[in-house]
C-alpha cells in the first residue's frame, strides 16, 4: 500500500508541483491551501508524512508543526520554505521537524527527503 502523504502549502503553482511530483514517485497525495485546513485534515485522517510550507497566512507552518506535535508526535515532517531567514528554519527544527527545503528545490531534492524521513512510496 502506498504511503499517504498531506502537502500543505498556500500557493496553488507550488502546491501542484509538489502533488505531481510525489504522484509520480507512487505516493497518495492529498493536499491543503493553508495551516487550518492542514489541522482539520490531520484531525480527519492518518497520513505516514507532511510536506509543509512554513510561511503561510493565518495559520503558519510553524504553528502547524507545533499543533502536529502534540497530536502526532512521531509523524514526519519536511517543512518547505523560500525564505531564507535562519530564525524560521531553525524554529522548525527545534520544533520537531525532520528536514526542510529551500525554494525553489529540484525533483531529486524533493525525492531524497520524503524517503529519507517519510520512508518509500510502496
Amino acid at each position: 500500500m502506498s504511503k499517504r502523504i498531506l502537502v500543505v502549502d498556500d500557493d496553488p503553482d507550488i502546491r501542484q508541483v509538489l502533488q505531481d511530483r510525489l504522484n509520480s514517485y507512487g505516493y497518495v497525495v492529498e493536499t491543503a491551501i493553508n495551516g487550518r485546513e492542514a489541522l482539520d485534515a490531520l484531525k480527519r485522517d492518518a497520513y505516514d508524512g507532511m510536506v509543509l510550507d512554513i510561511r503561510m497566512p493565518e495559520v503558519d507552518g510553524l504553528e502547524v508543526l507545533r499543533q502536529t506535535r502534540k497530536n502526532h508526535p512521531v509523524l514526519p515532517v519536511v517543512m518547505v520554505t523560500a525564505s531564507t531567514v535562519r530564525d524560521s528554519v531553525i524554529e522548525a527544527m527545534g520544533g520537531g521537524a525532520q528536514a526542510y527545503l529551500l525554494k525553489p528545490f529540484d525533483a531529486a531534492q524533493l525525492k531524497q527527503a520524503v524517503e529519507r524521513w517519510i520512508g518509500p512510496a510502496g
